[in-house]
């Protein structure tokens, strides 16, 4: 077995996959105890991915361990739906005491009202994902790796297009996506959609 594999992610790894997302959930730096507790990130940004688009979830793993993921969704539009179905009411059940907090809670907020991709970039850019590698595998490759798999994933399905949408506040991934070929397609708020058009 190779020291490090990206292979595909399953449910029994949403454990792992959930510290990722902790460990990189403040504009790629650590986010431990900046929310109500260390799941719930994950829950957010990791579990809808797993479970309802396993044929394209990722992982990364060093010497059996998980060290990061690339999520990504053919249909954004359908899988908003699907979430909006089976993922997110159950969340709500299991937070529904934290709502009255939601005006003040960003996390909070995306659990009882999602942020929906911005419906004018997914007639070019149909594809969504996000990528996030823990500290000690960041710089060799395996991101640029990641996202290849994810691109080429996506084109063998038919998608013409990808985009990610990234915290403003993320310098170090804005400039990675740059030099992967992605372009600025908005800014809404704190967020930065980029893109990247996928031949098929």
């Amino acid at each position: 077995m190779p020291e490090i594999e990206i292979r595909p992610a399953t449910l029994d790894d949403l454990n792992d996959l959930y510290f990722v997302a902790l460990k990189t959930g403040n504009s790629g730096s650590d986010a431990t105890s900046q929310f109500r507790n260390d799941q719930m990130l994950g829950e957010v940004f990791v579990g809808p991915y797993v479970t309802h688009a396993s044929e394209t979830s990722n992982l990364l793993s060093k010497s059996g361990k998980t060290v990061g993921y690339g999520l990504c969704v053919l249909d954004t539009d359908h899988f908003q739906n699907l979430c909006k179905k089976h993922w997110w009411p159950q969340l709500q059940i299991k937070y529904a005491e934290l709502k009255q907090f939601s005006e003040d809670e960003w996390l909070v907020r995306e659990i009882f009202s999602p942020t929906p991709s911005p419906s004018e970039v997914l007639k070019d850019f149909p594809s969504h994902g996000h990528i996030d590698l823990l500290p000690q595998v960041q710089g060799k490759g395996w991101g640029r790796k990641m996202m290849v798999q994810m691109e080429n994933q996506l084109k063998n399905l038919g998608s013409p297009g990808f985009h990610l949408r990234v915290s403003a506040y993320n310098e170090r991934g804005l400039k990675f996506y740059a030099a992967l070929g992605y372009t600025e397609l908005l800014r809404r708020g704190d967020e930065v959609v980029v893109g990247k058009r996928l031949s098929v």
